[in-house]
């Protein structure tokens, strides 16, 4: 978004812009932009200062960290930008835009809170169904827990 600081109203300027993710480099190797981003912005000017508040959207191809399957989740932040600025310049926000959304990506995603994940053994998804790693280790358990009850 490039904002002319001369076109920019006493009482502020509503604007709205859709970044292609492709053009922005956020590839992260569990982590891609897939789908536009969209920023709705408020815009105001006071003296030798430009104030943008932000609010950005950005839909996101996922791989869950515990079950290595993908899914889509969207980010969403607010942000506000400060510039100092004279009467003819153009601010371009598209950079600060792009920190914002890279900041607002979880450091661990998952795809759901009750992700069961991969059996360490065999690597079965757990959320699909038990193995037979996973049933006899839940056997042992059983046993353990009933000879702590009894005792």
């Amino acid at each position: 978004m490039k904002i002319h600081v001369n076109q920019v109203p006493a009482e502020g300027l509503r604007d709205r812009v859709t970044y292609d993710p492709t053009t922005m480099d956020m590839d992260r190797a569990d982590i891609h932009p897939t789908d536009p981003c969209q920023v709705e912005a408020f815009i105001v000017k006071a003296d030798q200062e430009l104030v943008v508040n932000a609010d950005i959207r950005a839909p996101l191809q996922m791989t869950c960290a515990r079950c290595l399957e993908g899914f889509v989740s969207t980010v969403t932040t607010d942000a506000v930008f400060s510039y100092k600025v004279h009467p003819t310049d153009v601010v371009d926000i598209t950079e600060d835009v792009r920190q914002e959304i890279i900041l607002a990506y979880p450091m661990v995603p998952i795809c759901q809170p009750g992700c069961k994940g991969l059996c360490s053994a065999c690597g079965q998804n757990l959320n699909l169904g038990v193995c037979s790693h996973h049933t006899a280790r839940q056997v042992a358990d059983d046993r353990s827990r009933g000879d702590s009850e009894a005792r």
